[in-house]
């Protein structure tokens, strides 16, 4: 909540299609850790909404430490990365049903386990640190991690200049527009006037309507 996303708002406030937006909208909802979060953008490529739910809720209720209080297994923390490590790759292939991120499910988080890969320097640093040209290059250098997965990461953790670019958000675009298909060097175009809020200007464009007037 303590984003500063006062130089969009006055870009959005000048644009027909996101004024809207400018009453405060726009801040996107992160996971405690770096680690959940690329876990779970893995699990949304490739596959159904569906398949997604799946295997996070497997991952949550076979390797999550049980809440105080809690209420059955799918109320338990996200799992660890030791916790993620600890187990075969069969485990994610049978029992998560993870597929081709299985392998993936355990390089990263043997990677993350053993102190190779820090992710969540990547939620502290501030844009002179780490400039988002290397953010994203750090992302997409994870197994399973590719431009769409690196961007939609870089959003949970405030660096909004890269579009999430998949099978939902493209086609979402074009039937906004009312065409067939639009280029992705059009819709970059489109929103390249704002600058290191780019990809957070696209995402609240294409889900407009899963917002209550």
């Amino acid at each position: 909540m303590d984003q500063d996303l006062s130089g969009f708002y006055e870009k959005a406030s000048a644009d027909p299609d996101l004024a809207w937006a400018a009453a405060g909208a726009g801040r996107m909802l992160g996971s405690p850790s770096v680690f959940e979060d690329v876990v779970k953008t893995i699990c949304t490529t490739n596959c159904s909404w569906g398949l997604t739910t799946k295997m996070v809720r497997e991952l949550v209720a076979q390797l999550g430490d049980p809440a105080t209080g809690g209420d059955g297994p799918l109320t338990n923390a996200f799992p660890t990365p030791a916790a993620m490590a600890a187990q075969p790759e069969s485990f994610y292939r049978e029992v998560v049903r993870a597929g081709y991120r299985a392998p993936h499910f355990v390089t990263l988080s043997r990677a993350v386990a053993a102190g190779d890969v820090d992710l969540e320097s990547l939620a502290v640093a501030s844009f002179a640190e780490i400039p988002d040209e290397e953010v994203e290059r750090r992302l997409i250098q994870l197994p399973g991690i590719g431009p769409y997965a690196a961007a939609h990461v870089m959003m949970t953790l405030g660096r909004n200049s890269r579009l999430i670019l998949d099978s939902w958000t493209r086609p979402k675009y074009a039937r906004l527009l009312g065409k067939r298909s639009v280029s992705d060097a059009a819709i970059l175009r489109r929103f390249r006037r704002f600058d290191e809020h780019a990809g957070l200007a696209f995402w609240l464009f294409v889900t407009r309507d899963w917002i209550a007037d």
